[in-house]
């Protein structure tokens, strides 16, 4: 079984043909009210865990809702937060260009990722590295899909819908990339808030977007690796 996971370190984990790509750390909503960046008045994102009680759910209904909103997504762009179980937080910025085209810029990690519709990579400028595989060998598979559909190539674990959010939560059919993956969406209008990742690595890490804005046209090139870009991320292995 390839495993593939975002690891809670930096480094960068090559098995065979498999890749890594590693959220970072994060603390839990009271944990991160005491880091230096809680103190700068910069937002933890949303508390682990729904706050209020669930709401009854058509199943049927559910999927062709979130899936209808999903494809009709053209772009997200917006800042983020993420934490994780090993109490490290980072902050940066996301670019969603539908369907499978991302960029992830943080402000503090020498990282960046980029997906360029088939693969992704990772750019480590301090390592001088960059490491790339297929998107569909690591869990970012489940969002950047051609065409969103919560009932094909992936398992459907659960829709939990509360007052305020919904959260989606899938895993994969072949069991090749470990954890859950759990899609959050904003409720009574439908936004995109992002996602958790919980798997026996990293435990269970966050990634919250703020002040998202949908639509905006997003030039091509910052969905591209260029050779002038390598050359000054890094190598390739």
């Amino acid at each position: 079984m390839k495993s593939v996971f975002l690891a809670s370190s930096m480094a960068l984990i090559l098995t065979g043909a498999a890749f890594s790509l590693a959220p970072l750390s994060v603390a839990d909503e009271l944990e991160a009210a005491s880091t230096p960046e809680a103190s700068l008045g910069v937002e933890t994102g949303a508390p682990a865990e729904p706050t209020s009680e669930p709401v009854p759910v058509d199943m049927d209904a559910e999927i062709r809702r979130l899936n209808k909103f999903v494809r009709s997504i053209r772009s997200i762009e917006g800042k983020f937060v993420q934490t994780a179980e090993n109490g490290r937080l980072e902050t940066g910025t996301f670019y969603w260009n539908r369907p499978a085209k991302l960029r992830i810029e943080y402000d503090q990690s020498p990282l960046l990722i980029v997906a360029d519709g088939r693969n992704i990579a990772q750019i480590d400028k301090d390592l001088e590295t960059i490491d790339q595989v297929r998107i569909s060998w690591t869990p970012y598979k489940f969002l950047l899909r051609r065409k969103f559909d919560l009932t094909r190539g992936m398992d459907l674990v659960g829709i939990q819908k509360m007052p305020h959010e919904t959260r989606v939560t899938v895993r994969d059919p072949d069991e090749e990339i470990d954890g859950e993956f759990t899609l959050i969406f904003a409720e009574p209008e439908l936004a995109f808030l992002g996602w958790t990742w919980t798997n026996p690595f990293d435990g269970q890490v966050d990634f919250i977007l703020r002040d998202a804005v949908e639509g905006n046209k997003l030039a091509a090139s910052m969905f591209v690796i260029r050779e002038e870009e390598r050359r000054r991320g890094g190598r390739r292995r």
